[in-house]
């Protein structure tokens, strides 16, 4: 829910503006700096362009060992004079085809194949690679390629994860994330009780002899390298159609899951909310981007997901799961971060999407649930959401849970904050995949567009809070004298590397009159807001809907070194009382201007609500006694 802001007065400091306009230009460019490139990039990989992938492999679900080829299909964009891919040096190659021509002339070394072949600036070139091996590498969780037995399910799988940089494990390739093919083919060639997964529409399964069957899978949409995937095992096919935006508009949703009735039976209903998301994200940003294929899951036992292009390799359908590897589908693949130090454009977009999900589909308080524990991963991070260059190759820092996915989601919420209208939050997303569909996106390309739909400038969000580190820790005084509420922000941060987080932030204040919400800017670490407020304020608190990735305490500091704070004052019916260290021995005697007692008592509660509804208009005064000696302050009764 959006609640109406009232505009404040700020003492002494610049006033808050209507639709962020208190934001001032930081010059984000300085944070960029050099660019991670792939080491083969300068010299050999930059001088073509891969249109078409054709992977024809035979793969069994028991081990990796995989064989066949890879058809590359390129044009050059400058004389080449030694052609180069990637393929790992244990995947044995038999032959090279270029053209029509079979090659033996080749070295294989360091993860790349070296073909020495003149190519001329502008020509188009087909290479085809024949390969075999056991394509299994020690790399964990990040291996190209996994035949692994699912305990929980007994159930063997092989599946691939190409992610950042091991599509070379089991298929020829450039790994270079500017390069995205147009179209790619996979045929995959497996037992006949098995089925095989990919990406794009199945057009055929052809029967073959020993008995073997072929899947022949078809995708053409653009396509990052590491986007491309095959997976194996016993599975059932269970498919049906989700809305798009469109009425009468629908995608359809293909899942291989393993052919077992009482797995289908726990996991369909999750399984089927995929279709309620799809029709949910397609509503709020654009359609499902690749509408002319489909969007799928294969299941194995990876322990979490993999978003590859069209068809999602998962280990389970929890709701939040399903949501983000759906959301890449959008933001990661559609739009593929430009580089790997930029990540968040994928992850940290694709983790806000649960968010958005659990919001729109569960329920709110189930939302704030998310992202309480979102930022309670990312205030145990000291570093920033980019990654610097020195840290792009470390696939475990490209990949911190706290910062690429938690605090990246962060930083989404807090942008919907300071735009404070969801409308405007969502033609952002609409505007920014439009315009960088089937390509490549930086955060600051982002940023841009942000600013540009907005009308604000977030450079100053993007220099704190992207490029810098840690968060803030407000600590809030407050006070009110005569018709006026004080709040003193005092403001540390966790890292020295960024001082002063420039920032919106919500003051909730319980007052007579109810509750409201009020919005104030800071600009520096010690800033004081004045606040005109007629009515006695119970409390004030910070952040009370959970916008900001910031911690804070909040006190009410009493002025001029007084324990007693009293108000509304003139007063029409009641007067409230707070005592800076009650005991609850404390008295009151409320004395007319000829100093005769008209009202006294004991004051038990804090705050201390006093009817005076008995007494008549004029001018009074109250005197309390404390442990700590007495307090005098005089009162004005008037009519209602």
């Amino acid at each position: 829910m959006v609640k109406m802001r009232k505009l404040l007065i700020i003492l002494f400091l610049i006033p808050v503006l209507a639709n962020g306009q208190h934001h001032h230009t930081c010059p984000v460019s300085q944070h960029i700096g050099d660019v991670y490139e792939n080491p083969l990039y300068e010299r050999y990989l930059s001088k073509y362009d891969v249109s078409f992938y054709y992977l024809g492999l035979e793969v069994s679900n028991q081990n990796t060992y995989i064989s066949g080829f890879t058809t590359i299909h390129a044009n050059a964009l400058e004389s080449i004079d030694t052609i180069v891919f990637q393929l790992i040096d244990t995947l044995q190659i038999d032959s090279i085809v270029i053209g029509n021509e079979r090659s033996y002339n080749f070295v294989h070394i360091d993860d790349a194949i070296f073909i020495p072949q003149n190519v001329l600036s502008g020509e188009r070139f087909v290479v085809t690679v024949y390969y075999q091996g056991d394509a299994s590498q020690d790399r964990g969780f990040f291996a190209g390629i996994t035949s692994a037995w699912d305990s929980e399910n007994s159930q063997q799988v092989t599946y691939t994860l190409s992610e950042p940089l091991n599509a070379r494990d089991w298929f020829v390739v450039k790994q270079v994330l500017n390069d995205k093919a147009d179209s790619v083919y996979v045929d995959l060639t497996v037992d006949r009780d098995l089925m095989a997964g990919s990406i794009g529409l199945l057009e055929e399964v052809s029967e073959l002899p020993d008995n073997k069957h072929t899947f022949k899978w078809r995708s053409r949409y653009p396509i990052a390298y590491y986007l491309i995937s095959l997976a194996v095992a016993d599975y059932r096919d269970y498919s049906f159609n989700a809305p798009l935006s469109s009425p009468g508009d629908s995608l359809l949703v293909q899942n291989y899951i393993y052919d077992d009735d009482n797995y289908f039976s726990s996991w369909k209903d999750k399984i089927d909310k995929t279709g309620d998301m799809i029709g949910l994200f397609s509503n709020l940003v654009v359609d499902y981007p690749f509408k002319n294929e489909k969007y799928g899951h294969t299941v194995a036992p990876m322990g979490g997901g993999m978003e590859h292009q069209t068809m999602t390799t998962i280990d389970n359908f929890n709701f939040t799961l399903v949501a983000h590897e759906l959301a890449h589908q959008w933001f990661g693949n559609n739009i593929t971060c430009g580089n790997w130090q930029d990540i968040w454009i994928n992850e940290g977009f694709a983790s806000y999407f649960e968010y958005i999900a659990l919001q729109k589909l569960i329920g709110q308080e189930t939302a704030d649930r998310w992202m309480q524990s979102a930022m309670s991963y990312a205030f145990e991070e000291t570093g920033s959401v980019y990654v610097p260059k020195d840290d792009a190759d470390d696939v475990y820092r490209v990949f911190d849970y706290g910062l690429s996915y938690k605090k990246g989601a962060s930083l989404l919420h807090m942008i919907r904050y300071e735009l404070d209208n969801d409308t405007i939050f969502f033609e952002v997303l609409k505007a920014y995949t439009n315009q960088y569909a089937d390509s490549l996106a930086r955060a600051i390309d982002f940023m841009n567009v942000l600013n540009d739909v907005s009308n604000m400038d977030f450079s100053c969000f993007f220099d704190q809070w992207y490029y810098g580190s840690g968060y803030p820790d407000f600590n809030i005084l407050w006070h009110t004298s005569n018709d006026t509420l004080y709040i003193q922000s005092l403001q540390e941060t966790s890292s020295p590397n960024t001082p002063l987080f420039k920032m919106d932030f919500d003051i909730g204040v319980h007052a007579e009159s109810g509750y409201s919400i009020r919005r104030l800017h800071q600009e520096k670490n010690d800033q004081t807001f004045a606040i005109p407020f007629s009515e006695y304020v119970y409390n004030v608190s910070f952040d009370p809907d959970r916008h900001l990735l910031a911690k804070s305490t909040v006190e009410m500091n009493f002025p001029d070194g007084q324990d007693v704070s009293l108000g509304p004052n003139p007063i029409i019916e009641d007067v409230n009382v707070k005592i800076k260290d009650l005991i609850g021995n404390e008295t009151y005697k409320l004395f007319d201007m000829n100093g005769r007692i008209v009202d006294s008592g004991n004051i038990h509660s804090n705050p201390c609500r006093i009817n005076l509804a008995h007494v008549h208009p004029g001018s009074y005064i109250l005197i309390i006694d404390t442990e700590n000696g007495t307090f005098k302050e005089k009162i004005v009764k008037i009519s209602d």
